[in-house]
């Protein structure tokens, strides 16, 4: 049987200690505050907001970042913290969407040689039921053969081909510093001048046989005895691990690491941040949405809220910058629109593309703003829910309302008679540069080809909450509003789909009659 997992050798403190950075990092730093978190490394404009210091000395336990498309943060986080910041966020916000890895950053596995990778390297067997990716140039030092055993580190536990990136060199990170295996000595790019230099003197010194060290940012802030201590601790975990790995079986985890969570905040959870952020400093109406949209928009909202807002009352900037964003941002009529159909599991879906017939504004507000598309399908196959066949000359007209939870797209054929509606539930839908993006929930109603209202896959959803996906009230709101939509359908919300959809249809017709005048006119010139 497998002893105890062993687990980062990290400096226990009372409170946990998070890092943030990134857009969302003034918010997120108040509620972990509130929660109890001790805040580390902060940036020096978060240090000045919250008083905080900025010596850089202990490692994080939690570490946040923006994802690269900026709609929600990617958590590294010890996994004895993980269950505290899935409580945090299902508490807080409303609509999160939280995805954990199947495996955790740093942890270290007594795994087997499995089979050739189609791309070069190996697929290592880490347990029964987990594979990880041996890169080729990893087995370039070293003739693997099929069914040897190996220690193996996670370096990337979500990687493209779906497969977690492990490798054979192992490391042992604590606070201050890493040991490597290779006969060096590195310091972080962070500390510089007399300090780098001492450090890196130190560290031949403190090196143990057949490690090399790299210091990490906090050794700057560090006293002697405490790097010696930490280098003995680390050097104590190493041979632990050599004797573990050796009494151990194979294909079991031998030493835990950091929890990866990809979050998404969707529009609910952005509105949330924008409240938290307004009780800390200036924060624009729809502060988090804008900052997501692009570089243009984001320099207008620094701006706003840096310099003038001292200027100008909060009240009218958002005006102003409603204005702007409804009028010089937003895509307008006759524009190709993409529709960025985000399932729950993580896979994104481009939907269209789609022709903006119409764009309804009541004011400035964005809220109040409806696009009508005009979408063509391919034929072949059926629609999913409805049932009818798709057949050449098929269109759709969907209804998109900005902030609305719902996207309707009314299904016709060639001669214009109905073949269905179809009600997708979702995040309440963003716009973005080049369309809309929203998070599908799963959960649909229809009006089938056959003439019946039913709600779609109701059940689907209480599986996400069983896997920590997302939170059971969002689930039990999720199922309400199905049931609203279902009795609008049974009720006025067809006729009211197909008013607009007539009013689609003329203006197109329209616009096909001044196209062609326009054709008679060259002609007779």
């Amino acid at each position: 049987m497998q002893t105890n997992i062993l687990s980062i050798p990290m400096h226990k403190s009372d409170k946990p200690r998070v890092r943030i950075r990134g857009i969302y990092a003034t918010a997120l730093t108040k509620i972990f505050l509130d929660k109890g978190f001790e805040i580390i490394q902060p940036s020096d404009v978060v240090a000045e907001r919250f008083s905080l210091s900025t010596i850089r000395y202990l490692s994080p336990q939690v570490d946040i970042i923006d994802k690269p498309n900026r709609h929600g943060v990617i958590i590294e986080s010890l996994a004895e913290i993980t269950d505290k910041i899935y409580e945090i966020f299902f508490e807080v916000f409303p609509d999160v969407v939280v995805h954990k890895s199947k495996v955790q950053k740093g942890a270290i596995y007594k795994g087997i040689v499995y089979r050739p990778a189609p791309s070069g390297g190996y697929i290592v067997k880490l347990s029964p039921n987990l594979d990880g990716l041996l890169p080729l140039e990893e087995t370039t030092q070293q003739q693997l053969k099929l069914g040897d055993t190996i220690l193996v580190e996670v370096k990337n536990p979500k990687n493209v081909s779906g497969l977690p990136i492990v490798s054979m060199k192992i490391t042992i990170p604590g606070d201050f510093a890493v040991l490597i295996p290779e006969e060096a000595v590195r310091v972080s790019h962070k500390i510089r001048g007399g300090a780098r230099y001492k450090l890196l003197e130190l560290g031949k010194v403190l090196r143990p046989d057949g490690w090399g060290i790299v210091w990490r940012t906090g050794a700057a802030n560090a006293n002697l005895d405490e790097l010696q201590e930490e280098i003995n601790i680390l050097h104590e975990q190493a041979e632990k691990l050599k004797e573990l790995a050796e009494k151990s079986p194979a294909l079991v985890m031998l030493r835990s690491g950091f929890d990866v969570l990809m979050v998404d905040f969707p529009f609910e959870s952005k509105k949330k941040l924008d409240e938290i952020r307004k009780q800390v400093f200036h924060t624009v109406k729809y502060h988090h949405m804008f900052k997501t949209y692009d570089n243009n928009i984001t320099r207008l909202v620094d701006f706003s809220e840096k310099y003038l807002s001292k200027y100008v009352p909060m009240d009218k900037i958002n005006d102003a910058i409603q204005e702007f964003f409804v009028n010089e941002a937003l895509l307008s009529e006759g524009r190709i629109a993409k529709i960025h159909h985000l399932k729950i599991h993580g896979r994104e879906v481009i939907l269209g593309p789609a022709k903006i017939v119409m764009r309804k504004n009541k004011g400035n507000e964005i809220s109040e703003i409806e696009y009508r598309l005009y979408r063509r399908f391919m034929p072949g196959g059926y629609y999913d829910g409805i049932g009818a066949p798709k057949e050449a000359g098929d269109y759709g007209i969907t209804i998109v309302k900005l902030f609305d939870d719902k996207l309707i797209t009314a299904y016709f054929s060639i001669e214009n008679e109905l073949k269905g509606i179809y009600i997708n539930i979702n995040t309440p839908i963003e716009p973005c540069n080049d369309g809309f993006r929203y998070i599908d929930l799963e959960v649909d109603v229809v009006l089938s080809h056959e003439g019946h209202v039913m709600v779609l896959d109701s059940q689907k959803i209480d599986k996400y909450v069983e896997e920590g996906i997302i939170s059971k009230s969002l689930a039990e709101s999720v199922k309400k509003k199905a049931e609203k939509y279902k009795e609008w359908l049974e009720s006025e919300g067809v006729d009211e789909i197909l008013g607009i959809c007539d009013e689609v249809r003329r203006k197109i017709e329209e616009e096909i009659t001044e196209q062609e005048e326009e054709k008679e006119d060259l002609t007779l010139v």
